[in-house]
């Protein structure tokens, strides 16, 4: 980038981004030279070009990662995903300088406004965050240099795979069918959900009672094995006995089968 071109680049941006306008009033908010709005002006079918092409690849990877909620959207809100969409690009616009992460920044800005929205379905939030999350573990690096892991102790940390989160929806939209045109609608209910990458690289999901998820956050946190089973159990006003700590080695013992949990920490020679 030449000493100068700031302004013009100022300008392409808010052609791409923002929705149609005056150029020539467009060009004196950005400071572009009167010699520099001539020559643009001389070929305004490539500016409409370079508008054209960023649109439709930011709408493309956003409709890629999120497309039911965007079937649901345009079909059942009458092109509310779209309107969306330009409505983010113009008031918003991406901050981000790597594709991938334009619908995380979309959904953030949108979300709050679906939900807000009575018109709209008052699950879309959660199915956009759900259909994102979901590519997101899919497209998680693989695991190649693990740390050292020891057995499980309740004083040490326990080890995660990476391409594994822990959500909450307000929504079952994990139970909805996968197919694009359903328009089936997920129960209303809080849901708190382990999503995970298994070893034939399939994302998976189990979803977990309010002491399973209290649990699997402290651990997640770092907490060690036993403060996280006494605190979870403290916040959920559960007595923490033989029952419990039963249940807790059988689902520790499950995420080891799914590749969830890959063990303890090691306690370093001069840790207490």
């Amino acid at each position: 980038m030449k000493p100068g071109d700031e302004p013009v680049l100022r300008l392409i941006a808010d052609v791409c981004l923002e929705g149609p306008g005056d150029l020539e009033e467009r060009a004196l908010r950005s400071g572009v030279s009167a010699e520099d709005l001539a020559v643009l002006a001389q070929a305004p079918e490539r500016l409409a070009l370079y508008r054209r092409l960023v649109r439709n690849n930011l709408l493309g990877v956003t409709s890629k990662m999120m497309p039911r909620t965007r079937a649901c959207l345009n079909d059942v809100g009458r092109g509310a995903f779209d309107e969306s969409f330009d409505a983010f690009l113009a008031e918003a616009a991406p901050r981000t300088h790597y594709l991938r992460d334009v619908p995380a920044e979309f959904l953030a800005w949108a979300g709050p406004r679906w939900t807000a929205n009575a018109t709209l379905p008052r699950f879309a939030a959660d199915l956009a965050a759900y259909e994102l999350l979901h590519f997101q573990i899919a497209a998680a690096p693989p695991l190649v240099n693990a740390e050292a892991v020891a057995d499980l102790a309740l004083d040490r940390q326990l080890v995660f795979c990476p391409a594994c989160r822990l959500v909450r929806y307000a929504h079952k939209v994990h139970l909805l069918p996968e197919a694009v045109e359903d328009r089936s609608e997920p129960a209303a209910g809080d849901v708190a959900l382990f999503v995970y990458r298994d070893p034939e690289n399939d994302v998976r999901c189990l979803e977990l009672s309010r002491l399973a998820a209290a649990i699997a956050a402290r651990l997640l946190e770092g907490d060690a094995l036993g403060v996280a089973v006494a605190a979870a159990c403290r916040d959920e006003g559960t007595a923490m006995g033989s029952d419990v700590l039963a249940s807790t080695a059988r689902m520790l013992a499950d995420w080891g089968k799914r590749g969830i949990l890959l063990g303890a920490r090691k306690v370093s020679a001069g840790s207490p």
